[in-house]
């Protein structure tokens, strides 16, 4: 079995190749890695192109949208057009992990096993009532959806009269069609080694997340959507200093 491995991506081309070099050390499965190239900059996406090329990644072109969008309403588009136009119509039958683009592998995984039994797997986010899926870490057994329902809608906004963030619309599939996810994990580690992840001075408060214990950092807000939103200057530059630092020695274990 091959997993399919999907990110989207809008800046931070450096970032797609410590991914794949961190599946090709701890991914246990056979797999694919697919980019969805998401960016507003030419120069940017010539080099998640060449880069994908070099390091056997398969690369698509999102088409633009020239209505303005909010960065959660072009988060879930960029998810939704991936899952409507290559997952649903590509890779149906197989098991799918979708995951930020600066969401990264940290320890031996194997999706396969963690996905005997179950249809979708993920990070529960709640408001009020409304409980529904985060998009930065996400399980699918497309055969099984398929099977049950494969309208999945990633879609931001007012669900049952609550605001919500991007996957906020998974609320009504999964009351819809009686669907139990298998809820994965956040942590906020302290330090690695030495290090000290959690300077508000560093981090501007986004710290360093740990996903599916410990198996997965998230550097969080690479996109710079808080900021230069899909910008290529990085405003954290002390903590992507950090970051550098925890694969390197990853990486190099």
């Amino acid at each position: 079995m091959t997993i399919q491995v999907f990110t989207t991506v809008v800046n931070r081309p450096n970032f797609v190749e410590i991914q794949q070099k961190l599946f090709q050390k701890f991914l246990k499965d056979e797999y694919q890695f697919h980019v969805v190239d998401d960016s507003v900059d030419e120069d940017i996406s010539k080099q998640f192109k060449s880069l994908c090329l070099n390091n056997d990644i398969i690369y698509y072109k999102k088409p633009s949208i020239t209505v303005p969008m909010n960065p959660a309403q072009s988060c879930a588009a960029a998810v939704q057009w991936t899952y409507d136009n290559i997952i649903v119509k590509k890779y149906s039958e197989d098991i799918v992990f979708f995951c930020d683009s600066d969401m990264f592998l940290l320890e031996e995984f194997n999706i396969a096993e963690y996905m005997k039994d179950t249809v979708i797997s993920g990070l529960p986010q709640t408001r009020e009532h409304v409980k529904y899926m985060w998009n930065g870490i996400m399980f699918f057994d497309m055969k099984k959806i398929f099977q049950i329902d494969p309208d999945l809608d990633f879609s931001d906004g007012i669900v049952e009269g609550v605001l919500t963030d991007v996957g906020g619309h998974m609320y009504l599939y999964f009351k819809k069609n009686n669907v139990i996810m298998k809820e994965t994990d956040v942590q906020y580690p302290t330090h690695f080694n030495d290090i000290e992840l959690q300077d508000s001075d560093i981090t501007a408060g986004y710290n360093f997340e740990l996903h599916l214990d410990g198996k997965f950092l998230h550097y969080r807000a690479a996109t710079n959507w808080h900021s230069n939103w899909k910008g290529s200057y990085d405003p954290l530059e002390n903590k992507t200093k950090i970051f550098n630092k925890i694969i390197g020695e990853i990486l190099n274990a």
